[in-house]
């Protein structure tokens, strides 16, 4: 059976490669790898090039021998620091660029999706706030229109939070099918009010998930920073605590079916 890491990024300052075989010697076989910012951008070109890296570090994880399934996109973080530096109009401006770049790429069949979009996880002010849920409708619509999946980095999933969301999927006729809230945990189970909840892989998180009734899939959120090695979790992680939850009985072979195969090839769509 595959086993599937839904969140797991690489560095190119990191273990990379190395990260990548801990993966498959602990009994995983595919990734969903997500874009990180590699560091501060403002111009289009340089956001070209750090998606460009993102991409070299998937052909790498493909030679150690995964399957990968890539998305990417402009950090939603990203537009609140451009909005202090450049203003609300030309960071907008250049952060729905960038979305648009990467929805080429989806169109080109380098990427499966756009991720992560999003909001901000920290208190913001009213204006930023609303300016930031615009600029995700509108990064939802473009990704819609390229019939790509998206990963959403936003505060904690509450029932009300998974709401919001859902609403603002609903008016960019996003389908909340291939909609992921990454960094999912039981409140984002408790009512997921259509989303896909993708589950940080601890043991109490796993335990919620198999009760909730809702569709979910397991994630780690690697990061491969060498300044915070094993952040947020190990590479092992995922098919680690798979296996142990196979063994418990907490899983059985059909859900971790679901879990690891169904959803995610419903979500992407593919992974090469």
């Amino acid at each position: 059976m595959e086993i599937t890491d839904n969140h797991f990024h690489l560095d190119p300052r990191g273990r990379r490669g190395d990260a990548v075989r801990d993966f498959l010697k602990a009994g995983g076989s595919r990734l969903v790898l997500v874009h990180k910012p590699y560091g501060e951008w403002q111009k289009l070109r340089q956001f070209e090039s750090q998606v460009a890296t993102t991409l070299k570090l998937a052909g790498e994880a493909r030679k150690a021998g995964a399957q990968v399934a890539v998305v990417a996109a402009p950090h939603p973080v990203t537009l609140v620091r451009m909005v202090e530096d450049l203003g609300p109009t030309v960071a907008e401006d250049l952060y729905l660029k960038a979305v648009k770049y990467c929805c080429t790429l989806v169109d080109a069949g380098e990427l499966v999706g756009l991720g992560e979009l999003g909001r901000p996880h920290f208190p913001v002010t009213e204006q930023m706030w609303e300016q930031a849920n615009r600029v995700l409708e509108t990064a939802l619509v473009h990704t819609r229109d390229t019939g790509g999946a998206a990963v959403l980095h936003t505060e904690s999933g509450t029932p009300e939070a998974m709401a919001e969301l859902a609403a603002i999927a609903d008016r960019a006729r996003f389908p909340k099918a291939r909609l992921v809230k990454h960094y999912g945990g039981p409140g984002a189970l408790e009512e997921p009010a259509g989303l896909v909840v993708s589950v940080i892989a601890s043991r109490k998180n796993l335990q919620a998930a198999t009760t909730s009734g809702a569709e979910f899939m397991l994630e780690t959120d690697y990061l491969d920073d060498p300044d915070r090695p094993g952040a947020v979790m190990g590479p092992k992680t995922v098919p680690r605590r798979t296996r142990a939850a196979l063994e418990s009985g907490i899983l059985d072979q059909e859900l971790a079916q679901r879990i690891h195969v169904d959803l995610p090839d419903r979500v992407y769509g593919r992974f090469t």
